[in-house]
């Protein structure tokens, strides 16, 4: 080392290298530091703890500790040396700032999506071929991006790099959680996100060293390419890494596990028997998993339908979460957002250089503070450290946003006049604070006045006559270059200084200090516990998946906190933004303090035991009462199988029967007829094949049902303007889709009863994908009419369908799950149309971008009809058609080809048939089925709820939110049409999560519980809307300004900005720049040839018209800094809305978005559950079309706030019939649900025995019955 350090000192002091200046003296200092550092981060790992070690220092295990945790330093290096390089990247490409964000999220993004699909690669192929294979990408990243000519090419390499980082960091925690002993399992599990900051440390320190560089082309090459060294490094030694023992034992390579676990723990005595003990352990774990493995569904199912493993995937994504919501993403990378330079030049010092190294010195700070974590981690446990570091960066964050409060305060105004400003220059309005928001000003000021607060002047950047815009000078004035000035003091004064993007004042060291607080703690606990905890929480056979999940979360609010950073703090200022960080943070602490498990000191294949215990931790558990918990499962379930045995399947019985008759005693059953009707009660199915293929295919279907309702909203932005559409044709192709569904979904029943659910299905298909063939094709408005005609009717006939099928195919306690998985993708076919729509709406080619967008949707369907000849027909209705042999196998083949399911499907198929024969009126009879529903009680009962179900949830105004969300979200301020519909996805994206959410708690809570939770939070978002709308009525601007070379017939003049948003031939005009913003808004005519919309974006005449610049064919108004809006008005409100609509689309989806299926599937008769779920379906398109044609009426005649409380009051009054009529259908049987019908029409909860009792006497009247859940 000692000679290392002389060899370097001489090499940077040689006079020949001095004038290129490669690297400065102090790097040598900071590289042997960084050795040092990490050598005692080996001796710490090898220190002894309070449990046994068997060995500390096998060479495989050192080495496996410094191959797995290099891992996190391309991680880090890769993410943060991009904020060093854009600088240079942005001038040589000439990036604009759309460039600049997809360079910079690029990474991040394709980090979370191959996160997400890591975890799946690592089950699968092993974590050793994982991190290979992210090795490679690293390695061809750097090479692409190193000899990049253009922009797309770095593009590219930015990409690899994201599937690298994706990759390795949702591989490398599981890892080397599953290799190393117990007692140093957190101190080396916490040395990947050391190494993580060690790569962001060496990003600063590089992109600072080579700054100097005098060759820009060469430089930041180089700061790209470094990064690849290490890596070349780890793929050298990846021959002699071993793969985890615990993922070979689950793969069944015994021997080879435990020659692995050998070499861990060394080959003398004491390490041979400690990897006998794990191995034992490990293949005992496997075999009691095998149940979890071996059912063929989605692992994301298995990981939610377990409770341990639910609890850990919350507590995992929520440790990953808040990590990002702390902000330290904003804070530590990103140049192209805000960066920690910027906050070390609001302290005064304006030389980049000297301020990229002071942000190298705060990003060791954050490395040296992930060094003590791995000391702490094991003396303080994982609770107690993330607490402590949650603690200190919420400090940070309120100490931050302190400080740019009072530097908001005591900023200098802008009262200079500078010499020969230009004929308008909007940025001279503003003092420092509000010209620090805009990007296209700077200020100029004297330091060396004797009162410098009257020498401070807002200006334009320079920008010369070539284009080319330098952030560095003013574009006129004291600091312009034409004076002299060149931002390091020199010019007409030595101390004029010129800011851009902060303002200098007394108070500008306090973020400086906060941050570095923020950092310290944040590096102790909450930068490297998440992925400590991620790595170790989850049950063995979850833990790919899981830890892929938790990592996903991770890169997904790295990408949105990344994103969202300068749009909130131009509307809620900087320090709002960090107050809302230290406010989400707090929420956090609370709900990890909560649910958090302490792992320090557990094996890993124990961990699971701790999280069986309740929901709300407690540090000391009782071990006898979780043993005696245990054991009473255990009798329960021996009990439960007895029962089964004796009653249901006597020719396999050998039970003890006195433990038999003990236990059912112990229901106090009154006699053996409800004790059969009881004994399928335990009976629970998991996923067959055939299962899993049905209902793969048939949810599928809510994916296009979704998509092609809601991309039309995107699409038409576009279709407007080429077809050049009216508010009539406007109107029109949009309805045309809805009418015909509801046409379609009424004559779907007959078409189901008659032809089947399977053919129904196929033709609804076969309808999706020729719609998908027109509407692209579309030449016209007709062809295009014509197209969304065809989706319209297989949206009707697919979505009466799906639902009924479902139910009739899955066994009861998968029902109500398996149910609301069709809504589930209904949600997620909205949000994907809008992340389309979004993505789109990038191309320049905008005749093939909505076409693209139509056609992109027939996608999925297509794979559902190459699926079709493998999903069975639904057994209920081969049965009414008297096919009871096929409906037969294909019940064996639902509920396993064993003696139990052999047994059960011949249960249900004699239920059917009796139900089927029994139940309808009127066997004989063809008449019209509608007519003998209503004749019959349960079925009237039944329709007249489920109609009201599918009513109230349209008249919740759920579709007039889904179709007006890119507006009320440009009523918030957003001006970017493609910004707001991003925003739109991420509103799109709440209601699909919340009904991903209503899956699970369906089951839990019930359907009346459920609907009844969601209908209060709906009342509540439209009130809030209606609230918000109110205030911003209130608050709009008056119509004050005169505009020139207005024409004395616009009607529009008279209007405030309230009265003009209703107007659809009217916009307003005014200055958000002005001192009184107030007195600068007219409302004035949209942009028309004669009576032809031309565009709603700008005004006829005035300051808010067209202008064109012929030189770059670039559009822009001819006042700067105005702004016009069209049917809303911006106020200091206009977020209330945008929180509504959040608020109520996270209730309406968790409940009220998936019940009403739910519900309309199970609650009709056999013989009469077509046509209810027909009607039902009728009646949701029918008010579906009726809300969105009249919602703009209706906003006329009443105004926004009027309809929405109008809304808020049906949805009370919905709420009030369905908690008198709606019955809870969970647990029962389909066959059985009918039992609950007969009951009076006001709903009373029916207790177990008094259900039992209904269905013995209706047993007795001819009815079959069977009871398979434990819900009673």
């Amino acid at each position: 080392l000692k000679t290392a350090w002389s060899g370097a000192v001489a090499f940077t002091e040689y006079p020949r290298f001095r004038n290129k200046v490669l690297f400065p003296p102090p790097l040598p200092l900071i590289l042997l530091l960084v050795l040092v550092i990490f050598f005692f981060n080996l001796h710490l790992l090898m220190m002894d703890s309070d449990e046994m070690t068997p060995t500390k220092t096998t060479p495989t295990l050192i080495f496996l500790c410094v191959m797995a945790v290099m891992g996190g330093f391309p991680i880090g290096y890769f993410t943060t040396i991009i904020s060093g390089a854009m600088l240079i990247i942005q001038s040589q490409f000439l990036l604009d700032d759309q460039w600049l964000q997809i360079i910079v999220s690029t990474t991040v993004a394709a980090a979370a999506i191959f996160a997400l699909l890591g975890g799946w690669f690592n089950q699968r192929i092993g974590r050793k071929k994982v991190i290979l294979v992210s090795c490679l990408f690293y390695i061809i990243g750097c090479i692409v991006i190193s000899v990049a000519t253009n922009k797309e090419a770095i593009v590219a390499g930015r990409f690899l790099h994201g599937i690298a980082i994706g990759l390795s960091s949702c591989t490398i925690p599981p890892y080397l959680a599953e290799c190393v002993p117990t007692n140093i399992r957190g101190r080396l599990l916490i040395m990947f996100p050391v190494l993580i900051a060690l790569g962001q440390w060496a990003a600063c320190i590089f992109a600072a060293s080579l700054s100097y560089l005098r060759d820009k082309n060469c430089s930041w090459r180089i700061m790209f390419g470094i990064g690849g060294i290490p890596v070349l490094i780890k793929l050298f030694g990846f021959p002699f890494m071993p793969e985890s023992p615990r993922w070979l034992v689950s793969k069944g390579y015994i021997d080879e596990a435990f020659k692995v676990l050998k070499s861990i723990y060394g080959k003398t005595d004491k390490g041979i028997a400690m990897a006998q003990m794990n191995i034992n352990s490990m293949t005992e774990v496997d075999h009691a998993e095998e149940s979890h493995t071996r059912k063929r569904e989605c692992m994301l199912f298995k990981l939610l339908r377990n409770r341990a493993s639910r609890k850990a995937l919350i507590v995992g994504c929520a440790l990953q979460i808040f990590q990002q919501l702390s902000a330290v993403n904003v804070v530590m990378q990103e140049k192209y957002y805000y960066n920690n330079d910027d906050f070390i030049r609001m302290g005064g010092i304006k030389n980049e250089s000297t301020a990229m190294w002071m942000s190298a010195v705060i990003s060791g700070a954050n490395f040296f503070g992930t060094v003590l974590g791995v000391y702490l981690i094991e003396r303080l446990g994982r609770r107690s450290l993330v607490f402590f570091s949650m603690l200190g960066v919420i400090v940070g964050l309120l100490l931050m946003g302190i400080g740019f409060q009072l530097i908001s305060i005591h900023a200098m105004p802008g009262k200079f006049v500078e010499a020969n400003p230009p004929m308008v220059d909007f940025c001279s309005e503003f003092g420092c604070d509000e010209c620090s928001y805009d990007s296209k000003c700077g200020f100029c000021y004297d330091s060396s006045a004797n009162n410098s607060q009257l020498t401070g002047a807002c200006v334009s950047i320079y920008k010369n006559d070539s284009g080319i815009v330098s952030s560095e000078y003013a574009l006129y004035g004291r600091c312009s270059p034409k004076n002299g000035y060149n931002n390091m003091g020199n010019g007409n004064s030595s101390n004029l200084q010129f800011e851009y993007g902060f303002c200098s004042t007394s108070y500008s060291p306090i973020p400086i200090v906060a941050m570095t607080i923020f950092m310290c703690f944040f590096s102790i606990g909450l930068g490297g516990v998440p992925w400590a905890v991620n790595a170790e929480i989850y049950p063995n056979w979850a833990r790919s998946a899981g830890n892929s999940l938790g990592t996903f979360s991770n890169w997904i609010f790295n990408l949105l906190t990344a994103l969202t950073f300068l749009t909130l703090s131009k509307k809620i200022t900087r320090q709002g933004v960090f107050f809302m960080y230290a406010g989400w943070l707090t929420l956090g602490l609370v709900l990890l303090y909560l649910l958090m498990p302490e792992t320090k000191g557990v094996s890993i294949d124990n961990i699971e035991s701790i999280l069986e215990g309740p929901w709300i931790y407690k540090k000391k558990s009782s071990n006898y009462k979780h043993q005696r918990r245990v054991e009473s499962e255990k009798l329960s379930v021996l009990c439960s199988c007895n029962i089964q045995r004796k009653l249901v399947f006597p020719a396999t019985c050998g039970a003890d029967s006195s433990l038999t008759f003990n236990c059912l005693n112990s229901w106090n059953l009154k006699n053996k007829e409800q004790i059969q009707l009881l004994c399928v009660l335990f009976v629970l199915y998991g996923f067959t094949k055939k299962l899993h293929n049905e209902i793969t295919v048939a949810v599928l279907s809510g994916f296009p049902l979704g998509y092609f309702t809601a991309i039309v909203s995107g699409a038409m932005l576009i279709i407007r303007e080429q077809f050049h559409l009216n508010d009539q044709w406007q109107q029109l192709t949009v309805s045309t889709t809805v009418a015909s569904a509801a046409v379609f979904s009424l004559v779907g029943g007959w078409l189901n009863h008659k032809f089947g659910r399977r053919k129904v299905i196929l033709n609804a298909c076969l309808f999706y994908i020729i719609g998908a063939i027109v509407t692209p094709v579309a030449n016209g408005k007709e062809v295009l009419i014509f197209g969304r005609l065809i989706h319209g009717i297989a949206i009707g006939l697919s979505s009466c369908t799906i639902p009924v099928y479902l139910a009739e195919c899955v066994p009861t306690n998968l029902r109500g799950r398996m149910l609301i998985l069709f809504p589930v993708l209904i949600t997620f076919g909205q949000w994907i149309a809008c992340i389309f729509a979004a993505s789109f709406s990038y191309m320049q080619d905008k005749n093939s971008s909505w076409r693209i967008m139509y056609s992109v949707g027939g996608v999925p369907v297509l794979f559902q009809l190459m699926s079709y000849p493998f999903i069975p027909e639904s057994p209920r209705w081969l049965i009414s058609r008297g096919r009871k042999e096929e409906a037969f196998r294909i019940l064996k083949s639902i509920y396993g080809k064993n003696d139990q399911g052999i047994a059960m499907a011949q249960i249900n198929v004699e239920s059917i048939t009796e139900t089927s024969r029994t139940t309808d009126p009127n066997p004989e009879n063809k008449g019209f089925t509608l007519l003998k529903m209503l004749k019959k009680r349960t079925a009237r009962k039944a329709l007249i709820v489920g109609c009201a179900l599918q009513m109230f949830q349209q008249l919740s105004a759920v579709n007039v939110v889904m179709y007006y969300s890119a507006s009320i979200i440009r009523m918030g301020g957003v001006r970017n049409e493609t910004t707001a519909m991003w925003m739109s996805a991420v509103t799109s994206a709440a209601n699909f999560l919340g009904t991903v959410l209503g899956t699970y708690l369906i089951e839990r809570l019930g359907r009346r519980l459920l609907v009844f939770l969601s209908l209060t939070g709906v009342i509540f978002g439209l009130l809030l809307m209606g609230i918000g709308f109110h205030v911003i009525s209130i608050h709009a601007m008056p119509g004050k300004f005169v505009e020139s070379n207005r024409p004395a017939t616009d009607h529009c003049i008279p209007f405030g900005c309230d009265d003009c948003s209703y107007d659809p031939n009217c916009g307003f005009c005014y200055n958000s720049a002005a001192y009184h913003p107030q007195l600068t808004g007219t409302c004035v005519s949209i942009s028309k040839n004669g009576s032809e919309i031309l565009s709603t974006e700008y005004a006829l005449y005035g300051r808010c018209s067209k202008k064109v610049n012929m030189q770059n064919f670039k559009s822009s108004y001819n006042a700067p800094n105005v702004q016009f809006d069209y049917g809303f008005c911006t106020t200091p409100y206009s977020w209330i809305p945008i929180l509504a609509m959040t608020s109520f689309l996270c209730f309406f989806s968790i409940g009220l978005g998936g019940i009403p299926w739910t519900v309309n599937a199970e609650i009709y008769p056999n013989w009469a559950r077509s046509c209810g779920n027909s009607m039902a379906t009728f009646v949701n398109w029918m008010f579906n079309l009726i809300t969105a044609q009249t919602f703009l009426t209706l906003t006329k005649q009443i105004t926004r706030e009027g309809v929405f409380f109008m809304y808020s009051g049906f949805t009370v009054f919905g709420t009030i019939v369905l908690y008198l009529l709606m019955p809870e259908t969970k647990g029962v049987p389909l066959d059985n649900i009918e039992a609950i019908l007969e009951g009076p029409w006001i709903y009373k909860s029916i207790s177990s025995s008094k259900l039992l009792d209904n269905l013995h006497r209706r047993k007795s009247a001819g009815f079959s019955t069977e009871i398979e859940n434990k819900g009673f």
